[in-house]
């Protein structure tokens, strides 16, 4: 049951903007884009690309698809994530819960969240706006050095998390933020081995997101359940 109410939450991004100050340290200057971009930062649209390892098989298991997301001023976040085939999936968050709808059983297994907020706004903290300070607070940071990631060069930062309630869910996140601002690739370590990597493309930045592009819509036929705790 945890991990399937925190996977849909901590698959989701981290990102920030600003120039690069070349005068300051590598993780000063990583840490100031995303200090800067946290002042402005409401909500962005993206194409992803999502693999998930398992590792007692060693087997990878490959995605794309879209997502949208848009943070109010509250802190409090709403998202959609379509997956595409092989094994398509539709993912809805709100501050309540968390809904994930199958197209081919037509069947939607709904988490209810309300009650673990604090912890769904720790793993928000690996984006949406949080500042360097939200994140050293929830997580031991370290910068791994520059990378490319596709055609663009990004700064390598690995987050462990300190809380051991995050840890029983989440080993480590590696977070690759590139030049530009935007979060080039995300990778999440869980416990058992298996790992999740996410890698993001055309994202755009949105300071609003119409209501109706963020509700899970449903065919008829399709059947509620509720996932107990």
């Amino acid at each position: 049951m945890r991990n399937m109410i925190h996977r849909p939450i901590v698959i989701l991004s981290c990102f920030a903007s600003a120039a690069l100050c070349v005068a300051a340290d590598p993780p000063d200057a990583v840490f100031g884009r995303i200090d800067a971009a946290a002042k402005t930062f409401r909500g962005m649209t993206a194409d992803i690309s999502t693999t998930q390892h398992t590792k007692i098989v060693d087997d990878d298991s490959v995605q794309t698809g879209t997502v949208k997301l848009l943070r109010a001023k509250t802190g409090q976040t709403r998202m959609l994530i379509d997956l595409r085939d092989p094994g398509a999936q539709t993912i809805s968050l709100d501050p309540h819960e968390v809904r994930l709808y199958n197209p081919r059983t037509k069947i939607v297994n709904v988490l209810d969240i309300a009650d673990k907020q604090s912890l769904v706004n720790q793993f928000m903290l690996l984006g949406f706006g949080a500042d360097s300070a939200e994140l050293k607070a929830t997580y031991d940071v370290t910068y791994a050095g520059e990378e490319k990631i596709g055609k663009e060069q990004a700064s390598h930062l690995v987050l462990t998390p300190k809380s051991a309630d995050i840890r029983r869910s989440l080993k480590q996140a590696d977070l690759w933020i590139g030049h530009g601002g935007l979060v080039a690739q995300q990778k999440f370590l869980y416990p058992s081995g298996d790992y999740k990597l996410v890698t993001y493309g055309n994202m755009q930045l949105r300071s609003s997101i119409p209501d109706r592009e963020l509700e899970l819509k449903l065919p008829e036929g399709a059947v509620i359940q509720k996932v107990e705790k």
